[in-house]
């Protein structure tokens, strides 16, 4: 008697010893829609040789039960897919390495060179100041080295009425001094909605100025208030007793 033979794909390989999932696809006859359509069956196939690879062509052959599960061996590789595909991310594997190395040097000379241009405009600065407040007689080379670095950075008098480089620090320091203002406003905010009478009022004299209904459902006059407290003027809120 002839034994059963299936076409497949390995689809799993490698996780356990000499076997391999095996993917058999069918034309099934559906009774509901009168129709033949693919039908998909995973088997597991001994692999005895470990051989096989994921993306194979494989013919599978039915044999002696060797588990519970497992009743089919690899009779013959139609198609190595498999090697070409580990060769493939083998490849890309290494590829994306060989990228990411490229992409953090660039990265790392970019940040080298940004912080070398403006150490080179701050000591070209301090050239500036040295040689304009050094002693009153300048060389030709140092008046002619002063009126170069002017020009290049658009300076006409010194020291200037403009921030020539844009400092990291000074950057940090004006976000830090914008969240200390957002956070006071936001702790006075949570104040005003304590629960306590004084505050209330507060709330209610603020709504009042704002022409707004003090019946207002909490979230409302949060919303307002808050509005108030970011757009009203120093004097307003003194006004209010803020």
């Amino acid at each position: 008697m002839a034994r059963q033979n299936f076409i497949g794909l390995v689809v799993s390989q490698g996780k356990m010893d000499k076997t391999v999932k095996v993917r058999v696809e069918q034309m099934a006859y559906n009774t509901k829609i009168h129709k033949s359509l693919f039908k998909r069956k995973n088997y597991l196939v001994h692999d005895e040789g470990n051989i096989c690879k994921e993306g194979d062509i494989v013919r599978i052959e039915a044999t002696r039960p060797l588990s519970s599960r497992k009743h089919f061996a690899v009779a013959e590789i139609k198609k190595n897919k498999g090697q070409q595909f580990a060769k493939y991310e083998e490849e890309a594997a290494l590829k994306i390495q060989k990228e990411e190395r490229e992409k953090t040097t660039r990265f790392l000379q970019r940040r080298e060179d940004k912080i070398n241009q403006k150490s080179s405009i701050v000591q070209d600065l301090k050239d500036i100041e040295k040689l304009c407040h050094g002693s009153s007689e300048l060389s030709a080379e140092e008046v002619t080295r002063i009126t170069q670095l002017k020009e290049k950075y658009g300076v006409t008098t010194w020291p200037p009425h403009k921030p020539i480089v844009d400092l990291d620090i000074k950057y940090l320091a004006q976000k830090i001094a914008d969240l200390q203002v957002k956070i006071g406003r936001d702790e006075r905010l949570v104040e005003l909605f304590d629960g306590t009478k004084a505050n209330e009022e507060k709330v209610n004299r603020i709504l009042a100025k704002l022409n707004k209904d003090p019946t207002s459902k909490r979230s409302i006059k949060k919303n307002l208030v808050r509005k108030f407290l970011n757009e009203s003027s120093v004097e307003d809120k003194a006004e209010l007793g803020l």
